[in-house]
């Protein structure tokens, strides 16, 4: 379990679908986040879930605050030989939306994976439509490397899928206090 100012973290178990499964089905909140959105029965959550068990691509934690389930976020895509993992992240919870959890969340996993997981660079994807997301991964320390024009389908256009990356240097000398912005 990791735990931040507002949020902990922790392993996703099998009684936190139910939660999870009913938090994505905020289409627009879901959405935003770049996934494609349907509807999933449960039973179906759960068989990705089973799936997803003995991957060793993927690290996937709950995000709770006030004893609750908020979201999720994880790194996917991890490469320990390149020391690589791609980051994502999503509060689904509208009572917790654009109030720091989201960032207080990504600085816990940012913690874990530089200092105890040994990666050297994180990255991830985003749609430059969405600010919020931008403003945190911004105000964590990632910074933008490329963009992806027109590349994702979101609320009837085309938009542009911004990648953002963070290396380990920049990461530690944020957390040592030096570049904080």
């Amino acid at each position: 379990m990791l735990k931040g100012e507002k949020v902990t973290l922790r392993a996703i178990e099998r009684e936190d679908l139910k939660r999870l499964h009913e938090l994505e089905r905020d289409v627009e909140l879901t959405m935003l986040g770049g996934d494609e959105w349907q509807p999933t029965p449960l039973a179906k959550f759960e068989k990705d879930f089973d799936k997803r068990l003995d991957e060793e691509e993927h690290a996937g934690f709950v995000i709770e605050a006030d004893s609750k389930i908020i979201g999720g976020c994880g790194l996917h895509h991890r490469n320990r030989r390149q020391g690589t993992s791609q980051f994502g992240i999503g509060i689904y919870d509208r009572e917790y939306v654009g109030k720091g959890y989201g960032r207080d969340a990504i600085n816990v996993l940012l913690d874990w994976a530089f200092r105890i997981q040994n990666y050297r660079r994180i990255w991830l994807e985003t749609l430059a439509v969405n600010e919020r997301a931008l403003r945190s991964y911004r105000a964590c320390g990632f910074v933008e490397e490329g963009r992806l024009r027109d590349h994702a389908y979101f609320d009837g256009a085309y938009v542009d899928v911004v990648l953002m990356g963070l290396l380990r240097p920049a990461w530690e000398a944020r957390a040592n206090g030096k570049g904080l912005s």
